[in-house]
């Protein structure tokens, strides 16, 4: 039997998949590419032009505590930098945006007052989540991250993206040791099963989400 080919973006959405070890997925860490099944955030994948039908991960990043004067935000461009410009323009907020390269600066930013807020990771910190704050505007947001899969395979993947999560509920640290070792890029055990099990993890069909590619479209150049 031929394996089920993945594009995989190296994040949290493909931790619960890299968990799970199913044999017979062949797993490309990638952002760019079509398989049989496509990972990564919501964001990139309507920026790729992937019509993506399964949400895996939901309030992955929140803003805390609330949408402030002076945002500090991680890198220009980034999914949560879209996610932030298309909040603000929706709420008609003229917000400054801080960049930074990494958490530990916005949060040092938060501690030295430089700024009043930020978009953080839900592993680390309580704030609003971006699926809440566009839900107030009435528009809905299909995650943080979400996945392409070919209809036929649906119901295996969604078993298969499950099991790993359970993996994760089950054993944290040693599931997160395992999934770091397999990652092409470094990250810490602690935020790998921090990102799972502190936002919403799990397969959920997804509603048309016409308004949010637009928005993420608008917002992307």
């Amino acid at each position: 039997m031929e394996k089920i080919k993945a594009i995989v973006a190296p994040g949290p959405v493909s931790y619960p998949l890299i968990a799970a070890k199913a044999k017979d997925i062949d797993m490309i860490f990638d952002k760019k590419g079509q398989g049989d099944i496509v990972l990564d955030s919501t964001v990139s994948l309507v920026k790729r032009g992937i019509n993506f039908n399964i949400s895996l991960i939901r309030k992955l990043s929140v803003v805390y505590p609330d949408i402030g004067k002076k945002i500090g935000v991680w890198r220009k461009g980034s999914a949560n930098d879209v996610l932030l410009r298309a909040l603000l323009d929706l709420n008609k907020k003229e917000s400054e945006i801080v960049y930074a390269e990494d958490q530990r600066e916005i949060r040092n930013m938060l501690t030295q007052n430089k700024i009043d807020s930020a978009v953080l990771s839900s592993a680390f910190a309580k704030g609003k989540a971006f699926e809440d704050l566009f839900a107030e505007t009435k528009l809905y947001m299909p995650g943080s991250c979400a996945a392409y899969v070919k209809p036929e395979i649906l119901d295996y993947f969604n078993s298969v993206y499950s099991e790993g999560i359970d993996r994760f509920r089950q054993d944290p640290s040693g599931t997160a040791e395992y999934v770091a070792s397999v990652l092409p890029i470094k990250f810490d055990t602690e935020f790998i099963h921090a990102a799972i099990l502190k936002s919403e993890s799990g397969p959920l069909e997804v509603k048309p989400y016409e308004e949010f590619r637009a928005i993420v479209l608008n917002h992307s150049s």
